[in-house]
C-alpha cells in the first residue's frame, strides 16, 4: 500500500511518549529531533515551539515549513517509518525571524539523512 501522506502527531501522550523512549539528534544548534521507528508503516511529525521561539507569525512559519518539507519529501519518493517531533529552540531574539529557508532545508536534510541511518 503506497501513502502518500505523512500524519500529524497531535496527543501529548505521543510526544511524551516520543521523549521518554525516543531517541534525539541534533542537526543544528536549533533544532532538536526527537525520534523512533513507528508500526503504523508511515511517517508521523509533530512540531514543538515555545513562545520562546518568538511571535505566532514566527511560530507557524516555523510550521508551514516543515509540512511543506515533508510533503515534498514524499512526493518525491522518499519514505520513512518513523514518529518525529521536531522542536525548535529558544534562540536569541529574533534569529528564526532571521532564518532563511534554505538553511532550515538543510537542516532538516541534515537531520533526516543521520535519522535513516540510525531507524
Amino acid at each position: 500500500m503506497e501513502n502518500n501522506s505523512a500524519q500529524v502527531i497531535k496527543r501529548s501522550s505521543e510526544f511524551l511518549s516520543l521523549k521518554q523512549s525516543g531517541k534525539r539528534h541534533w542537526p543544528t544548534k536549533w533544532l532538536l529531533l526527537n525520534y523512533q521507528k513507528n508500526q503504523v508503516g508511515q511517517l508521523r511529525f509533530g512540531v514543538t515551539a515555545s513562545r520562546k521561539t518568538g511571535s505566532a507569525v514566527v511560530r507557524n512559519k516555523l510550521k508551514r515549513w516543515t509540512r511543506e518539507y515533508f510533503r515534498s519529501f514524499l512526493v518525491a519518493g522518499q519514505t520513512l517509518e518513523a514518529d518525529i517531533n521536531l522542536i525548535f529552540k529558544p534562540m536569541e531574539a529574533n534569529f528564526y525571524k532571521g532564518l532563511s529557508h534554505e538553511e532550515f532545508v538543510k537542516a532538516m536534510d541534515r537531520g533526516l539523512e543521520t535519522l535513516r541511518k540510525h531507524l
